[in-house]
């Protein structure tokens, strides 16, 4: 499977124009299987008021838009958005299939800082899905913090990691080193979609990649502004690492 990762800056203007925006960016990866665009992708991460706004519930008109657009490209659809819930709102990342159906929703379940807290509940539940033949696990920024997470995601059988954000300055590490570990560690890929903002109130490191079962950077985006960049998973890659390297099978499940 072919993934594209649309490193973006900003954020649509109005709900009116997100769906002409989302495909500028799929238009700019034609050969993706599935595209990955970043955090909170349909609203921008730093405008308390513009998320508020723009915040999209279940069934609304312009994510069925967004379904649509998936099924008439032929590409599978991952974007962040602010879900508008009967609770609250939430930080979510949907994942459309190449048939436009919906597979999985998932809700941000570690909240960073004040300001996210301020603005939306925590999800309740890690997430799994099937797509194409491969366990996709799904996180989003701040999770990716946490390896119990993705640990608990790889023992569920995940093949690939797909990790939405908005990694801000000052947090390089992350790219650098927390993507490749999450790899190595779990024995699975790693897609780390970042914005790319360079101003406002959380400019961003971008460096968007992918990462191998062994760790190594497949593929990686500049350090900001916006970019398409594109990377191959396969199956056959991964049991060819995991043969001599069986992580999930070799815990210590007793012990920890």
């Amino acid at each position: 499977m072919k993934i594209g990762i649309a490193q973006i800056t900003g954020a649509p203007a109005g709900r009116g124009g997100i769906a002409d925006w989302v495909r500028a960016a799929m238009d700019a990866l034609p050969d993706a299987d599935m595209i990955m665009l970043p955090e909170l992708a349909l609203c921008g991460y730093d405008d308390p008021d513009r998320i508020q706004r723009m915040a999209l519930a279940q069934g609304d008109a312009t994510l069925q838009a967004l379904a649509e657009l998936a099924r008439e490209k032929q590409q599978a659809l991952v974007f962040g958005y602010a879900e508008r819930g009967a609770e609250g709102l939430y930080n979510a990342l949907r994942l459309i299939d190449r048939h436009g159906r919906v597979l999985a929703n998932y809700r941000k379940t570690h909240l960073w800082s004040g300001y996210e807290t301020a603005l939306f509940r925590p999800g309740n539940r890690l997430v799994n899905v099937v797509l194409e033949g491969l366990n996709f696990g799904l996180l989003i920024c701040y999770d990716l913090d946490f390896p119990e997470a993705a640990r608990a995601l790889a023992a569920n059988g995940m093949d690939c990691l797909l990790c939405i954000s908005a990694t801000s300055a000052g947090y390089d590490v992350v790219p650098r080193h927390t993507v490749p570990a999450r790899a190595y560690e779990n024995g699975c890929y790693v897609v780390f979609a970042n914005r790319g903002d360079t101003g406002g109130a959380f400019p961003c490191v971008g460096q968007s990649r992918l990462a191998g079962p062994d760790g190594a950077i497949v593929a990686t985006a500049p350090s900001g502004g916006a970019a398409f960049i594109t990377a191959d998973i396969s199956l056959e890659t991964l049991s060819a690492w995991r043969l001599n390297h069986p992580y999930i099978a070799d815990r210590r499940a007793d012990l920890y």
